[in-house]
C-alpha cells in the first residue's frame, strides 16, 4: 500500500533500534535462550513490519505471517487491482472472499458514528481527488470538489455479514486509515493461537503488544517531535508504556504537498471535501486494538482538539496523547488522564 494515508513514512511513532537493542540484550543470554526468543521482519502493504516474541518452542512463524499479509492485501488494498475493495470500487456491490471485509466494516461504521462522521472510509474519491491515491491528478477546483462530496458518506452502503452494496454510483471505499491497524490485530491474533504470550508487532509505525519485552519490562514506544525536519535524526516528544495495549499516531506534516504557497496536508474532512486545517498536528491513540487505535487517530486529526476530547469523555476504553498548535502557534501537548500513570514526557 505504498502512498497508503497513514503509512510510516508519516507516522510519528517510533520504534528505537528494535533489532539492534534485542540483538544486544541477547548477547549475554545462553543459546537456548537465543533460539526461543525471535525477530522477525519483512515487506507488507507497500511497507514493513518488524515482529518480536518470545516462543518456548522455538518456531520461527515468518512464513505463515507473510502468507497472512498477502491475503489481507488481496482483500483490502486499493493498490492491489484484483483486491476485494478494488472489486467493489468498480462494481455497484460485492459479496465477500474472505473473513476480513466484514469485520472491517462493522467497525468503521461503529467509529463513523461515533466520530460524528469524522471517520469515513468513502472518503476515497476524495483522497483520490487531492493526489493521495495511487494516481497522479492535477489540483482540483472546487466544483470538482463539490461534485464529489455527492458520492462520500457512509450511509451511502448498506452491508451484512455476506455483501456489501453501494445506494449510489460511484461511492468508493479506503481502508487505508484502519485496515493497516486491523492487519497487526489479525497477527496477534493468529500468534495468541500459538500459544504467544509476550510480542511486539509492528506495521508501518503502528503497533500491538502484549506481555512484557525481552527485558522483562512494558514495551516503550517513543513519539516523534513533528517539528523536525525529515533528514535529522529522530527525536522523541514523549514515551508511552503499553501493557497489553495498541497504539498508532496519525499527522500531516510528513504527508502534504505545497500549492501556490500553501501547504495540503494528507487527511481529508470527509464533511467539507478539503485536506484539514486543525490544531492537532499529531494525534496518538493507544486502545485495546490496533484497529481501533488506528480509525481514532485519523479521526481526531479531522476534529480538532476541542472535540477530541468531547469524544473522549464518552469513550473511555481510549487513551490519547496530542500535540498542537494553539493560537499563537506554539506547539502545547494534551494528555487523557487513564495515560498518565504510562506517560513520559521529554
Amino acid at each position: 500500500m505504498t502512498n497508503r494515508t497513514k503509512n510510516s513514512i508519516y507516522s510519528l511513532i517510533l520504534i528505537a533500534l528494535v533489532a539492534a537493542v534485542w540483538f544486544f540484550r541477547n548477547n549475554d543470554k545462553d543459546e537456548e535462550s537465543q533460539e526461543a526468543y525471535f525477530f522477525i521482519a519483512g515487506d507488507a502493504q507497500g511497507t514493513t513490519y518488524n515482529i518480536n516474541y518470545l516462543d518456548p518452542k522455538k518456531r520461527n512463524l515468518k512464513n505463515d505471517i507473510d502468507s497472512i499479509l498477502h491475503q489481507f492485501d488481496l482483500s483490502l488494498s486499493t493498490y492491489v487491482s484484483n483486491s476485494e475493495i478494488a472489486e467493489f470500487n468498480e462494481n455497484d456491490s460485492l459479496t465477500y472472499k474472505s473473513e476480513f471485509f466484514y469485520p472491517v466494516l462493522k467497525k468503521s461504521e461503529e467509529i463513523y458514528k461515533a466520530s460524528e462522521g469524522a471517520f469515513d472510509p468513502t472518503v476515497y474519491p476524495l483522497i483520490e481527488a487531492w493526489g493521495f491515491g495511487p494516481k497522479t491528478v492535477d489540483f482540483p477546483d472546487s466544483s470538482k470538489i463539490e461534485d464529489i462530496k455527492q458520492y462520500v458518506g457512509f450511509d451511502l452502503i448498506e452491508f451484512d455479514e455476506k455483501q456489501v452494496i453501494k445506494t449510489k454510483d460511484k461511492v468508493s471505499l479506503d481502508f487505508n486509515a484502519i485496515a493497516q491497524g486491523y492487519s497487526i490485530d489479525v497477527v496477534y491474533d493468529y500468534l495468541t493461537s500459538k500459544g504467544i504470550e509476550n510480542m511486539m508487532i509492528e506495521l508501518g509505525g503502528e503497533l500491538r503488544v502484549a506481555g512484557k519485552n525481552e527485558k522483562g519490562d512494558l514495551w516503550a514506544i517513543g513519539i516523534d517531535d513533528p517539528k523536525q525536519e525529515q533528514n535529522q535524526s529522530s527525536k522523541r516528544v514523549a514515551i508511552i508504556k503499553l501493557e497489553n495495549e495498541a497504539i498508532s499516531t496519525s499527522g500531516n506534516y510528513r504527508k502534504f504537498f505545497v500549492h501556490e504557497g500553501k501547504k495540503y496536508g494528507h487527511s481529508i474532512n470527509p464533511k467539507t471535501g478539503y485536506p484539514i486545517q486543525r490544531d492537532i498536528i499529531s494525534a496518538t491513540v493507544v486502545a485495546p486494538s490496533c484497529m481501533e487505535a488506528d480509525a481514532w487517530s485519523t479521526a481526531f486529526m479531522v476534529t480538532g482538539l476541542e472535540k477530541a476530547k468531547t469524544i473522549l469523555k464518552k469513550q473511555k476504553h481510549l487513551k490519547a496523547f496530542f500535540i498542537y498548535e494553539d493560537e499563537n502557534g506554539d506547539l502545547k501537548q494534551f494528555s487523557t488522564e487513564n495515560l498518565s500513570q504510562n506517560l513520559i514526557t521529554e
